[in-house]
């Protein structure tokens, strides 16, 4: 069995960075594979034992001239500033940004087009208006107008 892929991604599997059908495979693996098993445990324990070791403070001076070393390793590195909105649209996932503009268009078109959609908005003074008008109509005409067509009587 090629045990390549496993070994690469054994220290990942051990920090939990690999996903659920990795850690699957790798643990499915690990049952089966001795060589890669011993790896594995070797890594878990040199993981233990470098949380133990306690790191010393840098001697005095080391970040003067650590900040001193570091022009001179590129001087074309230049640092420039982005707008916190810039950040985080290009961290953002693409999911994100599809779902920002889902809702960009959403708001586009409730603002702009459903209110055309709609037709004439409902005004209760021209309904009041027009209520008045044909009362005074039918005051002035006694009986209404009869049809233009017969209709018979019979059905």
């Amino acid at each position: 069995m090629r045990c390549d892929w496993f070994k690469k991604n054994l220290s990942a599997y051990i920090d939990g960075e690999v996903n659920f059908l990795t850690r699957w495979r790798i643990k499915r693996h690990l049952k089966s594979c001795t060589d890669c098993y011993k790896d594995y445990i070797r890594l878990k324990n040199l993981r233990k034992i470098s949380k133990i070791i306690l790191l010393k403070n840098p001697e005095p001076g080391f970040y003067e001239r650590l900040q001193a070393k570091l022009p001179r390793l590129n001087p074309n590195i230049t640092l420039k500033k982005t707008g916190s909105l810039a950040k985080f649209w290009m961290l953002l996932p693409l999911p994100g940004k599809l779902a920002i503009g889902g809702v960009a268009i959403l708001i586009l078109f409730l603002l702009i087009i459903y209110p055309h959609l709609s037709g004439s908005s409902l005004n209760i003074n021209k309904f009041e208006e027009e209520y008045l008008r044909s009362k005074e109509i039918f005051s002035v005409v006694e009986e209404p107008a009869p049809p233009l067509l017969p209709v018979s009587e019979e059905r």
